[in-house]
């Protein structure tokens, strides 16, 4: 039987709630690159991230694409699809092996109105969707190349950090180019930025992971 006691999305629901969700999910598991939707694809509902990481990105007509957002355990996915157009707006894809909870858009709109602590929860993830969006405005407006990367590099640690001999690993092991996506610059500006902060001593590059030596000392180079 699917736990749903422990997603971020159920929490403070009683017994009887937990249980009405749980008759409505499907677990599904993908392996490492995997198209889990692609955008124009009809929705076929709300994919909640158990395990795993998922990447979700837009690929523009000449085959450039840009990374929107990296989701793991606990992140929601295609929730923008419950009240609106029927259609997906972006790419969904697998960078490691991942288990999602499947919740179909009718089944997941009888929720909330069944159980309002769950639409709170909806609410609260589409605003920090919107903050996150505006956020990403505003460093492609007004932060450099440099700063940009830097930006991105602070929050990967917030979110997937680890402690590491008196700094902070993050052990996403994404190659420059998929870093790349997510700054929305060029791999090459990327490796050059990356090597220029790694001679800084502000950061220590290595096949598996980027540890961020001092993160008060790279946050000041944000300009």
């Amino acid at each position: 039987m699917i736990d749903v006691s422990k997603i971020s999305l159920f929490n403070g629901l009683d017994r009887e709630e937990l249980d009405r969700v749980t008759k409505k999910v499907v677990e599904r598991i993908y392996p490492k690159g995997a198209t889990i939707f692609v955008e124009g694809q009809e929705t076929d509902g709300l994919y909640i991230v158990t395990s795993g990481l998922i990447k979700v990105l837009k690929l523009h007509k000449d085959g450039r694409e840009k990374t929107l957002a990296i989701l793991n355990k606990g992140d929601i996915l295609g929730e923008m699809t419950l009240f609106g157009s029927n259609l997906r707006t972006a790419i969904a894809e697998t960078l490691e092996q991942t288990t999602v909870l499947v919740i179909p858009k009718a089944n997941f709109q009888s929720l909330l109105l069944e159980i309002p602590k769950i639409a709170i929860r909806v609410i609260e993830t589409l605003s920090s969707r919107l903050k996150q969006a505006n956020r990403q405005i505003e460093e492609l407006t007004f932060l450099s190349a440099r700063s940009r990367v830097i930006c991105n590099l602070i929050n990967l640690a917030k979110e997937y950090g680890q402690p590491d001999r008196g700094g902070i690993a993050i052990s996403l092991q994404l190659t420059h180019a998929e870093l790349a996506n997510l700054v929305g610059i060029s791999r090459e500006t990327m490796t050059k930025v990356l090597a220029g902060l790694q001679d800084s001593k502000l950061i220590k590059v290595t096949r598996k992971k980027i540890q961020i030596i001092n993160q008060n000392d790279l946050h000041r180079q944000v300009m």
